[in-house]
């Protein structure tokens, strides 16, 4: 009962990909995609959609090992865009909310991005090993109250296409990272970085803007305000 009452789920978001088409076998026919590394991928991806139908996949998705990505059914949804390849022991999770990640991105292994209340990350980034993005945080402020007992504070997270995540950075909630940027190995973002630049340290600053070195990024050290509340 559980299975088919998944089956339905499934079928009535128009964006779930199908897989056995003719386009898709000529794709696999044209890329010799029938070797032991993509037969693995394909029996990963099949059990991702029978497992889980709060998960959405827009397209082929190649999973890596002990890769878990899940939503809390009735509450969080995962929705995968087309060619997105998510490495070893990575996690995806939506406990509420929707967590997007466009197409052709890319995570490396044992990262971690989790979703209250709406994550999104762009086409064509790069994440690094070892990355956390989350849009929640506890609450702290009763000293009579356990923080576990406080409950959390949340905020969306965007992150632009076409950013490149080093290894260990760390995205807050109500994080805003632009297009094109790139975010240097264990940066701390918490705030605003506009299009196209180069942030680094805790909490992450502007070190340069792309393509054009001589802009100094000493004006722009302030114009990355606290977004979260």
């Amino acid at each position: 009962m559980t299975y088919r009452v998944a089956v339905v789920f499934r079928r009535r978001d128009p964006r779930q990909a199908r897989y056995l088409t003719p386009s898709s076998l000529r794709w696999v026919v044209r890329h010799r995609a029938w070797t032991w590394w993509y037969l693995v991928r394909y029996a990963r991806l099949l059990r991702l959609r029978l497992l889980h139908p709060e998960v959405v996949t827009e397209g082929m998705v190649f999973l890596g090992r002990r890769v878990r990505v899940e939503g809390r059914r009735g509450y969080g949804r995962v929705v995968l865009g087309r060619w997105v390849h998510i490495g070893d022991g990575t996690r995806l999770t939506a406990h509420e909310g929707t967590l997007r990640v466009g197409d052709k991105t890319v995570f490396g292994s044992s990262s971690t991005v989790t979703c209250y209340l709406d994550v999104e990350i762009g086409a064509r980034t790069l994440v690094a090993d070892w990355v956390y993005v989350t849009d929640f945080d506890h609450r702290f402020d009763d000293l009579a109250l356990p923080i576990k007992d406080q409950g959390i504070v949340k905020a969306p997270v965007r992150i632009g296409p076409d950013c490149w995540l080093g290894v260990k950075v760390t995205v807050l909630r109500g994080a805003v990272v632009g297009r094109g940027c790139v975010l240097a190995a264990h940066a701390v973002v918490r705030g605003n970085l506009p299009d196209l630049v180069v942030a680094g340290g805790v909490p992450a600053r502007i070190l340069k803007h792309r393509g054009n070195p001589a802009v100094s990024a000493e004006s722009d050290r302030d114009e990355c305000p606290d977004r979260r509340e």
